[in-house]
Order: structure tokens, then sequence, then C-alpha cells
């Protein structure tokens, strides 16, 4: 058995044992049922080119919701609280974010919410700090001391855009020249200088690092100059999936060879454009997996998950939303377990003592695996939940992503932070320099 399959069996075993205790810290203890109702928001971008890392995690915290109230509600403290949750359309637009977390906090009297980050983050702290309201961002780079309430790493975002220039050099060591490029925003900016570290430390040479206008519409141009660099991968960062979709079109008809890589791929869209076969072929890669993944096992909570959400979002279901699963309809729900997992910690919702006991913690659950919280090294405060990092190509037998491998970050991360960072600040984008 190679190294890589006895990871891989421990991070599952891991795993395992890590659910089941989410599971026996919900269920285990019987209190009496309640009419109490904490209120949780969501404020994302529910239409618009980013909406694709927006709209699909409502059906995953709905879920979440449902499964919570069906036990009689959240066991905090002795006793119960049903969960609701009120969703905002921000557009990824900084000031209808604002908008939004009011009206979510004022009328609503929201505890947690559920978001993207990047622009929106920005324009939320300032009030929300105030209230004390937590913000859990998909960006891990929105953390900042000035943030206390402000919490990340349930999306793999940006480890996972960190991990794949080891990834793809470990698999094929004589790869040399990397290409990266994303949108001209706030999570394109901090992003791309965190993988373009890590490609540095990995030993790659960085061919291609440059932003295109979030008001593109013709990638042919984009795509042409990156082509020019020759480069053996060509990483999309992260991109908006509408526009990640766009380029691996424009990838494709321009004829690349190489790799392409990517912190997150809509299969189901992309093969609107692209043959599945391209696709495996350049082995494209990014992370968010399908929860029917046999990688997880049966029985496992990733496919009782995705069984759930077949029988409420699937096909000729009353709440049916025409589409397949992604792997968005699970990753906010990452951040709404933890904020909860961390209530029932503290026997409280109060959001310092919440803080306080999952940093206590030595090992959180989360579905990705057991995670700690960390990053004080990268945003100035330990404010990510760390889980293992899955990472998974597309495969055209099943016309779809699998699972390749699941990685630890931290241990990584120590030993070769001292370069990540300092190109990091090289670009100015280290948590200190982004006021």
């Amino acid at each position: 058995m190679n190294k890589r399959k006895i990871f891989s069996l421990f991070v599952r075993i891991q795993l395992s044992l890590a659910l089941i205790v989410t599971f026996s810290i919900m269920s285990s203890i019987t209190a009496h049922s309640a009419e109490k109702t904490i209120n949780i928001g969501f404020l994302a971008a529910l239409s618009g080119p980013d909406a694709g890392w927006g709209l699909p995690g409502l059906t995953g915290n709905q879920i979440f919701i449902d499964r919570v109230n069906a036990e009689g509600g959240l066991l905090v403290g002795g006793e119960r609280y049903k969960l609701k949750m009120y969703a905002f359309d921000d557009e990824a637009i900084g000031s209808k974010a604002l908008q939004g977390a009011k009206q979510l906090v004022l009328e609503h009297d929201v505890k947690f919410i559920s978001a993207i980050g990047g622009n929106p983050a920005d324009a939320t702290h300032p009030f929300l700090t105030k209230k004390k309201v937590f913000y859990a961002s998909l960006i891990s780079t929105d953390i900042m001391p000035d943030r206390p309430y402000l919490i990340g790493g349930g999306d793999v975002t940006p480890r996972i855009d960190m991990l794949r220039p080891m990834y793809h050099k470990m698999n094929n060591p004589a790869l040399k020249r990397w290409a990266v490029t994303s949108q001209d925003d706030t999570i394109g900016l901090t992003c791309q200088a965190w993988e373009v570290g890590s490609a540095i430390a990995e030993g790659w040479d960085i061919v291609y690092d440059k932003h295109f206008s979030g008001e593109t519409e013709d990638f042919a141009p984009v795509v042409t100059a990156i082509l020019a660099t020759k480069p053996d991968v060509v990483s999309l960062n992260l991109t908006y999936p509408t526009y990640v979709t766009l380029i691996i079109e424009q990838l494709y008809l321009q004829g690349f060879k190489g790799i392409i890589s990517a912190n997150y791929i809509d299969t189901e869209s992309v093969m609107q454009k692209v043959p599945i076969e391209y696709m495996a072929d350049r082995k494209c890669t990014n992370s968010f997996p399908l929860f029917d993944d046999p990688w997880w096992g049966e029985p496992s909570w990733q496919h009782e998950f995705i069984k759930e959400w077949n029988v409420k979002y699937g096909p000729g279901t009353p709440g049916d939303v025409h589409r397949k699963i992604t792997g968005i309809d699970w990753d906010h729900v990452i951040m709404l377990k933890l904020w909860a997992h961390g209530a029932q910690l503290a026997g409280s919702f109060d959001p310092d003592e919440i803080l306080k006991a999952l940093r206590a913690a030595p090992s959180i659950p989360t579905i990705l695996g057991p995670g700690v919280m960390y990053g004080k090294d990268m945003w100035g405060i330990d404010n990510m939940i760390s889980p293992p990092i899955p990472i998974a190509e597309v495969n055209a037998d099943c016309k779809c992503k699998r699972i390749q491998a699941h990685l630890k970050f931290e241990q990584w991360f120590e030993s070769r932070k001292d370069t990540i960072i300092k190109v990091v600040k090289e670009k100015g984008q280290y948590f200190d320099q982004r006021k």
C-alpha cells in the first residue's frame, strides 16, 4: 500500500469518527422542546456571474436546518432552538451587501450569516463587527484582526489554490511552467497572490500572472496571451464560475494541450461548451467534490446528504432546482455546522464564547474531516477552520469529478510559509497591507 493510500485511509477513518462525534453532540442529549428560534442569514450573490458560488448554497444550509429542527432544534445550554434562514441577494456588490446585512440584522436579528465574501465582506464588516454578528466567508483571505467575527475556512479557498501547484508537481515533476489568471477584484488579487507564492515555493516558473477585467466578455485575447507563454499548467485561481466556463472553452478552441487547474470548475456548465473527453485529457483539477463520490465510502454522511438533496431538490420534486447537485450545495453548510458546533461547545450563542470554545478544541468535526482553528500567520488571527482539502479531477467515464487526494494543509504550510508570505507581501496582499 503506497503512502497516498495509507494517508487517504487515515483521513477517512478520522472523518468517520469526527462525524460520529458531531451526531452524538446533536442527538445524544434529550432536552425539552422549546419555541425559541435563532435566525441565520444568507447574504450572497443569488444572481450574476458569481451566483454559482452563492445560490446553490441555500440548499445545503436548508437541509442542515431541516435536520436540526426535526430533532426539536439545536441543543445549546440545555435548551433547544429552532433555526430559520433569511436570504438576501447582494449580487457581489458591496453597497447591496451592506443593505442586506442591515436588513438581516435589524429586521430579522440574525446571529450568523453565510456569505461568499470579497468586496461584500469589506463593505459589511464595520457594521457586523459592531453588532457582533458572525460573517462566514467562503474566502479565508477576508479574515483580519479587525474583523473578529468574520470566520472562514470551510470553503478551501485559498488553501486549495496553494496546494494545487504541489499536487501537480507531485504527479509530474517534469512540469515547470505555471500560468495563472483571475478577475481583478478583491478575491482575485488576494487569492492569486497566495497561489503564486505557493507555486514559487514548489519550484514552478511563473510565466503568466495577470488579472482580467470583471467586465470582460470576450476571453479569446486573454487565452491567446496566456498560451503565448507556453505554459504546462493554466490555472484559473478564483475566477468566477461563469468566466471559468468561457476560458476553458477558449483553451479548447485554441488547442491547449497542457493541464487545466482551478479553484472551482462547474463540470456541468463546462460540458455545455467543451467535450468531457477534453476536460479529462487536460486533467481538469479543482476541489469541491461530489458527495456521491465512491471515495467517501458507504454508508457515509456525504452519501446520505446527496440522497436527501435529490429527494428535496432533484428532478420532479417540489423543490426541483432544475440542475444536478454541485460542490457549492454543501460548501456553505460547513461553516453553518461549525457555528452550531461552537454554540454547543460554549453552551451559548454569545459570539465571543463560541470563538473561545472553537479555538480551545483540539479537533473540530467537519464534513471534510477533522479540522483545527488556524490562520494567525496568514490572517493575523486564528479565525480559519482548517480541515483536510479534497482535490478532484474530471473523469470522462462518469462525466463528473472524482477525488484524487485529500491533503492536510497546516504542516505543508509551516514548512513553506516564509517563501509564500514574502511573495504575498511583495504583491501588497498580506492582511496588514489591505486596509
